[in-house]
């Protein structure tokens, strides 16, 4: 209702009760009574589904959440308000990006456009620090550090790579310092940020080529590769994505298809090492248009 839209409330949920421009709020219990191939067939391209009370753990949702309205995953007990508010704005308004979406008011941004291996290892450096300046722990300040290191390496080298049709890293040591890492010389985008609860990191690539199925995807590989170590920048923006997702609290991603891809990731500072879930608690993709 903050966002201006009218909101019902069912005990019972039946392909009758939506319409095809319907966003639907559902936790598990109803997701599991409710048949869901139905709804989705009513709901239709413009419908959209929030998922409330699951997890990325469970396999069996994953694959579910590869239906088309099914793009939202909010897997904490109770949700906070103000996701839910931010998540009903972005698709009712279609002003999907930004980062400041998810901070408090007045939270001050800091960015930096990258091109090269030195000025990543310098931005790296300058968000490390920052995590540190705002009271993150040097575990999480460290899971900041590599999630953004491997947003840069997507956005620099996996999404100009994908274009092509080139899939493969450049191997350690191989990288010049001052050469741009994207050959077409297009930069990335790093922006952070702190509202004193969550420090949230985003970087935008020129291409918006990621898509729903790839970060997926990159879920199942993970889970078959479950017991073994995996390396932030192995296998591209497959485990690379694994790393990300299992790394933040909150993890949304904005595409503009062709044109540009924003994926902000939110690490919440109160959160000790018993709390963390192995697994994003929230999953958002949203897409320009839809």
């Amino acid at each position: 209702m903050g966002t201006g839209s009218p909101v019902e409330f069912r005990e019972t949920l039946g392909a009758g009760d939506i319409g095809p421009e319907t966003i639907l709020f559902i936790d598990r219990a109803s997701r599991q009574q409710a048949e869901m191939p139905a709804l989705i067939q009513v709901m239709g391209e413009s419908g959209r589904v929030v998922i409330l009370g699951d997890s990325l753990a469970d396999l069996d949702l994953v694959e579910l959440l590869r239906s088309r309205p099914m793009d939202h995953l909010i897997s904490e007990g109770t949700p906070e308000e103000v996701e839910l508010v931010v998540t009903s704005q972005k698709l009712l308004s279609g002003d999907i990006f930004g980062l400041e979406k998810y901070l408090a008011w007045g939270a001050a941004t800091n960015e930096a456009e990258v091109s090269t291996y030195e000025e990543k290892r310098a931005a790296l450096f300058a968000v490390g620090r920052a995590a540190e300046s705002v009271g993150a722990s040097r575990r999480v300040a460290t899971k900041i550090e590599s999630a953004a290191d491997e947003l840069l390496m997507n956005a620099l080298y996996d999404a100009p790579a994908a274009a092509s049709g080139v899939e493969r890293r450049p191997k350690a040591g191989t990288i010049q310092p001052t050469v741009p890492l994207d050959e077409s010389g297009k930069t990335a985008l790093l922006r952070y940020a702190c509202d004193g609860r969550h420090f949230a990191v985003s970087v935008l690539d020129r291409y918006g080529l990621l898509d729903k199925k790839r970060i997926l995807d990159s879920v199942l590989r993970a889970r078959n590769a479950q017991g073994r170590p995996v390396e932030v920048g192995q296998g591209g923006a497959g485990l690379g994505l694994y790393f990300v997702l299992s790394s933040v609290t909150r993890f949304i991603v904005n595409i503009d298809p062709g044109v540009q891809t924003e994926v902000i990731c939110l690490f919440d500072l109160r959160e000790r090492g018993r709390d963390s879930e192995g697994w994003a608690r929230s999953l958002h993709i949203f897409t320009a248009g839809q």
